[in-house]
């Protein structure tokens, strides 16, 4: 009907101006739906929403909505979305973000790109007793000695199952078994294990190519409490805090460290003030 209007040359202008709009109107609802994409949930951890028909949805696994809408994260959330052609996008900063505006391209700063480098290849090769550019490996640390009953023999047990599954290159089952690990450990009121727990399960996270899981473990414990791991720990809790957006979290977590002195070698010292300099 609207065609059939705009091609009578007896309308009016009046009906002429009418027709352009709602042909322009059409157009535009057309390239709305051409450019939004469809995404899914790759990873959530903490309290996330979508803005659907009006009203906020929680968000959970493999949830799938349109990427022209709107998410909410809450304090500590971590969402990975994954969009068409399976590429990724992770997002760990309290607040309101459209979905199409996480998918643009983004220019990560040098510093950034560089120390999480080293964590991902650390992760990769970390099966191993190494140490990386500054980022020290864990397997040298041992394991506390067993002094306790219960909760802390399964919790160790935890471990080592989730260690042996990390070796054999089952990174994603080695993240869970980690996390259950570290949850074991609190129940045993063993903190130390828990941040060990939490450390593994993040480079397990890395190693199955999900940051937002990686992140979401190393927050999930204190860095003061992983012994010598505190100054890998918090230097990993501070890169992939920035990349993924919570700039002043990594700041805090940055300063921290320098003052207090966790960073046990020259390299590692260098890439936490580069880092903090470059945020």
């Amino acid at each position: 009907m609207i065609v059939d209007v705009c091609l009578d040359p007896l309308k009016g202008s009046a009906m002429k101006t009418k027709c352009l709009v709602s042909l322009v109107g059409i157009l535009c609802i057309l390239v709305a739906t051409v450019s939004a994409a469809p995404v899914s949930v790759a990873f959530v951890d903490g309290t996330v929403h979508v803005l659907s028909s009006g009203t906020w949805k929680l968000l959970d696994f493999d949830d799938r909505f349109d990427s022209s809408q709107t998410v909410r994260l809450g304090r500590g959330a971590v969402l990975e979305l994954i969009g068409q052609g399976g590429s990724t996008v992770a997002i760990a900063t309290q607040g309101s973000f459209v979905v199409d505006d996480l998918l643009k391209p983004r220019t990560e700063p040098g510093v950034v790109a560089t120390v999480a480098a080293k964590l991902e290849k650390l992760a990769q090769g970390s099966k191993a007793d190494i140490t990386v550019a500054g980022v020290r490996g864990s397997a040298a640390v041992e394991p506390q000695e067993l002094m306790w009953a219960g909760d802390g023999v399964e919790a160790e047990a935890a471990f080592e199952e989730a260690m042996t599954v990390y070796k054999n290159g089952m990174n994603s089952e080695a993240w869970a078994l980690f996390s259950e690990a570290r949850l074991l450990y609190e129940d045993a009121a063993d903190p130390n294990g828990a941040a060990r727990s939490a450390w593994h399960a993040s480079l397990a996270g890395l190693a199955a190519g999900s940051g937002a899981k990686a992140l979401a473990a190393l927050r999930a414990a204190d860095p003061a409490d992983a012994g010598a791991l505190r100054g890998s720990y918090a230097l990993a809790l501070a890169t992939l805090s920035a990349r993924y957006g919570d700039t002043e979290g990594a700041k805090l977590i940055l300063q921290k460290a320098l003052a207090s002195g966790w960073l046990d070698d020259q390299t590692m010292v260098d890439d936490a003030k580069s880092l903090l300099s470059g945020l």
